[in-house]
């Protein structure tokens, strides 16, 4: 059964000091054979250069790696704009971070407004840090669903435990809100499975998180069809990916 992992860092993080170094992600694509979109971290020092080591990676894995965008709402409005239409223009990225934690902003922040809108213009969904952290409760992200129907909402790590529930209520409740589940409680995965099981993908966020998630994949009572959505069927239609 095919994996599509939608939640992997590239390089270093100032903000949590973490490091993913490029041979790491070598080995993970070479032990399960997964496909990745991978995203810089939020402290990253120089995001778009993350942005061009992960295409130069989907270069060379192509089909099995692509990239998701992700710069700090903070900085300037001309340089956002540009970086995020260069890497959705030229370098085939597939989405857009909106890091509420590691960048300290709301997403009804009208500096997060660009992402919105960027994802809306070139139609790509926007993944949103929910659970621990400032700015990380998921009903924040109610009325912006609602203002851009058309933006495919992903919320990382679906609440984090933290806010599983009112992460589950949104996915029930918007078409456009979906759930990524690295760092969920099995028993909370569980539930989202049977719940929305169109709507819930695999991810794994950290190296070291890796044999985490596919353990409690392992572990779940779903039929195989639930399964595949989760692990692969449901990302590659939402990312749009052809593969």
């Amino acid at each position: 059964m095919r994996v599509l992992d939608t939640h992997m860092h590239l390089g270093e993080c100032l903000v949590f000091g973490l490091n993913i170094r490029e041979e790491e992600l070598v080995d993970y694509l070479n032990k399960y054979d997964v496909v990745v979109i991978i995203q810089p971290f939020p402290g990253a020092p120089d995001p778009v250069k993350v942005h061009d080591k992960i295409y130069e990676l989907s270069i060379r894995y192509r089909g099995r790696v692509f990239g998701l965008a992700s710069i700090n709402p903070f900085f300037s409005q001309e340089l956002i704009t540009k970086e995020l239409d260069r890497v959705l223009n030229q370098l085939g990225f597939v989405g857009i971070k909106l890091h509420t934690a590691g960048h300290s902003i709301s997403p009804l922040n009208p500096r997060a407004l660009p992402l919105f809108e960027t994802a809306k213009k070139h139609r790509v969904p926007l993944m949103i840090h929910t659970g621990p952290g400032s700015f990380s409760d998921p009903a924040l992200v109610a009325s912006r669903a609602e203002e851009y129907p058309d933006v495919k909402i992903v919320l990382a790590h679906a609440g984090f435990g933290i806010y599983a529930n009112t992460a589950l209520w949104l996915a029930k409740k918007y078409d456009n809100i979906y759930l990524e589940t690295s760092w969920s409680y099995i028993y909370d995965l569980q539930a989202f499975l049977n719940a929305v099981p169109d709507k819930v993908v695999f991810g794994t966020d950290l190296i070291e998180n890796i044999p985490v998630e596919y353990a409690k994949l392992n572990a779940l009572k779903v039929s195989e069809d639930i399964k595949e959505k989760f692990l692969y069927l449901n990302a590659k239609k939402i990312f749009k990916l052809s593969i």
